[in-house]
């Protein structure tokens, strides 16, 4: 049996909120700290060409030796859901600082979250970025 169009609705309600909410940590490098909308099984093909886990990423985050941006923005173009998942489609303009790769450009990037409902909350557990054009 499927969702009604209201269920959907709010499902993906739920959702933009916690894809926003992530991004912005992200951009920010916390608070909050963007691990917490992450599952502890999440598993990105980053846009580095490497595919890392949690733990990977949290250390990116700690030594500053990626994740660091000085402009951040995600639009989302669409959302599917299913009951306890949801896949958000979009593109991020970014531009990273630090010890990055491309640090002070800018960078476009198609993406791809992943998101599963876990304990009554969304969880991202899969994520792929890659990059479309830097200037």
């Amino acid at each position: 049996m499927g969702l009604s169009i209201e269920e959907q609705a709010q499902i993906r309600r739920a959702v933009a909120v916690v894809d926003d909410a992530e991004g912005k940590a992200v951009a920010r490098g916390g608070p909050p700290d963007p691990a917490r909308f992450w599952a502890d099984d999440l598993i990105v093909n980053a846009p580095t060409h490497q595919v890392l886990a949690k733990a990977d990423l949290r250390e990116r985050l700690r030594t500053k030796t990626g994740l660091q941006y000085s402009s951040f923005e995600r639009h989302r173009e669409a959302t599917v859901v299913r009951r306890d998942c949801a896949v958000t489609m979009g593109y991020e303009v970014v531009v990273t600082k630090g010890d990055t790769p491309n640090a002070g450009k800018k960078v476009r990037r198609r993406y791809t979250n992943v998101y599963s409902l876990d304990e009554g909350e969304w969880h991202l557990i899969a994520r792929q970025a890659t990059e479309i054009s830097v200037e």
